[in-house]
């Protein structure tokens, strides 16, 4: 794993425990792909912060105590670009700080000063796994 995805998924994972949308949303090229079990959607940094505002305030709601990268895989694409699955493991109060362990992957483009996200895909259906788990906000 490259130092510069090293650092990226640090911040990353700090900014995302703490529910600082602000701070994820650099992280991101100006245009991306987000997808998963219910389709895929290519937006900007813009529409992604109005979007990532909510969710915030959905785990603010459901008490989301914290979120920790639990494992990285990197595969390298290419000089310019690389697959990461990221293994996160969140807990939340209604849960009993129980660890929820979910995938999402991440493919980032190495071009610049440092890498940015241009898609990722997340494995889990997370609207129906916080049903799930009695999660509403």
């Amino acid at each position: 794993m490259t130092d510069l995805i090293k650092k990226l998924s640090a911040e990353y994972e700090k900014a995302f425990n703490a529910l600082e949308v602000e701070k994820q949303v650099p992280f991101f090229e100006e245009h991306f792909i987000s997808a998963g079990p219910r389709g895929s959607i290519a937006q900007g940094r813009d529409e992604f912060s109005k979007m990532a505002s909510k969710a915030a305030e959905f785990y603010r709601s459901v008490g989301q105590t914290s979120a920790k990268i639990l494992s990285m895989d990197e595969t390298q694409i290419s000089n310019k670009y690389s697959m990461v699955k990221v293994h996160w493991g969140v807990t939340f109060k209604k849960t009993e700080n129980k660890l929820i362990e979910f995938d999402v992957t991440y493919f980032l483009q190495k071009i610049g000063p440092e890498p940015k996200i241009i898609m990722f895909i997340a494995h889990q259906d997370e609207e129906r796994a916080m049903k799930e788990l009695g999660l509403s906000g």
